[in-house]
């Protein structure tokens, strides 16, 4: 299957090279399965695909904000990825302070009130472009939300109904459930909340070390361990607003 679409991939992304080099790219970037091979398609083709400004007709990069003719905020191009709209490298590992820099200028020129006295198209547009925008960023600065959005990139959805099987990891969730609905003190709180937050620890750089070595079944797998910790975690603060505990 992967063989028959290289034909269509070269055609799609407008590539002068060969079949072979084509082949050669997309097995370098670790592409071994369909959904995979269908992510590089979506890169190359946002590389090298030119599309029209639908204010003026005139050809630019989907990658332009604006359209080098007439200065017209453009639509979001489908095919970019959380990544490529904050102009991050795809990974789990991405540097806060980059990520946050990023997202503030992209917000600084795409907040609707810089448009206020734009066309009604536009006005619409730059509303739609910033709400995408902040939920890139959402996602990608939560390691977890993060973590998942790759292996939605990869095909792999951990629906709301996936569940842990291993008879000891849940008994040690449940444990912990227990003794948080027990906690009567704030210090009983506080010792939950740290125990918690170190295991979060460990366990992103436990996905950070599966994603880093190709291993998305391992991710995976940390991951729905990460969505139960993330569910104490949620208790804990709700626990801790309820009580006045800071």
């Amino acid at each position: 299957m992967l063989a028959q679409a290289f034909g269509k991939l070269r055609i799609l992304s407008g590539l002068e090279g060969s079949r072979k080099e084509v082949s050669y790219y997309i097995h370098k970037q670790g592409c071994h399965t369909t959904s995979k091979f269908l992510t590089i398609c979506r890169k190359l083709c946002s590389n090298y695909i030119q599309h029209q400004c639908w204010k003026c007709g005139s050809e630019i990069q989907n990658s332009s904000l604006f359209c080098s003719l007439c200065s017209t905020l453009q639509k979001p191009d489908e095919s970019m990825t959380y990544f490529d709209i904050l102009h991050i490298k795809q990974g789990f590992e991405v540097e806060d302070e980059d990520l946050t820099t990023k997202y503030r200028q992209l917000q600084n020129v795409l907040h609707p009130d810089r448009f206020s006295v734009k066309n009604a198209e536009e006005r619409k547009i730059s509303e739609q472009y910033s709400a995408l925008v902040n939920k890139a960023y959402s996602t990608l600065h939560q390691p977890l939300a993060r973590g998942l959005y790759i292996l939605h990139l990869h095909g792999i959805n951990l629906h709301e109904d996936t569940r842990e099987t291993d008879p000891q990891f849940l008994a040690e969730i449940m444990e912990t459930n227990e003794e948080l609905a027990e906690a009567q003190h704030p210090h009983d709180v506080r010792r939950l909340e740290n125990a918690n937050k170190s295991v979060m620890d460990k366990l992103t750089k436990d996905v950070a070390k599966a994603f880093r070595a190709g291993d998305i079944d391992a991710a995976k797998q940390v991951l729905l361990k990460m969505k139960y910790y993330s569910s104490i975690a949620a208790r804990i603060k709700d626990l801790k607003q309820k009580a006045g505990i800071e």
